[in-house]
């Protein structure tokens, strides 16, 4: 369900937002900036909050999921312009909904926006989104049956 999530989103962004350079999982990048293998900005890096899965019958769960977006760009003295690309993010995002091979996602909806006021060279902003998911992957496989005759 996470891999498609993340899919779902990178795929949206990608197809609408060619200025972003790079996408992956969060994993405290910033932390250790020198170690890390090099990637151009404005990045998108996403971050899956806990997930309480709620158990139905047959093999199906769902959640009511929170997805945090790390929006890593350049520092840009005396400019607000980092503001657009939030708020193309949230534009694009806020339209997205999408169903797959026993996974579904409902709409997509903004939960909450911190704003870096402590940068130096790089911002790193968060936008947090939820949306409502189910996943059927323990279902049992539909077997096909040959009528007898």
């Amino acid at each position: 369900m996470r891999k498609f999530i993340y899919q779902s989103i990178e795929e949206k962004l990608q197809s609408e937002m060619p200025e972003i350079k790079h996408f992956d999982l969060w994993h405290n990048q910033l932390e250790y900036i020198e170690g890390e293998i090099p990637f151009e900005l404005p990045a998108v890096l996403v971050e899956f909050r806990p997930v309480k899965w709620r158990h139905q019958s047959n093999g199906v769960r769902d959640a009511d999921i929170e997805i945090a977006l790390h929006v890593l760009n350049q520092n840009i003295p005396a400019s607000a312009d980092f503001f657009d690309l939030l708020t193309d993010i949230n534009r694009v995002l806020l339209k997205h909904s999408k169903s797959g091979d026993r996974f579904s996602h409902g709409a997509i909806t903004s939960v909450q926006s911190t704003t870096d006021n402590n940068f130096d060279e790089i911002r790193h902003d968060i936008e947090v989104f939820a949306c409502y998911a189910a996943d059927g992957s323990a279902m049992p496989k539909m077997q096909k049956v040959n009528p007898a005759g």
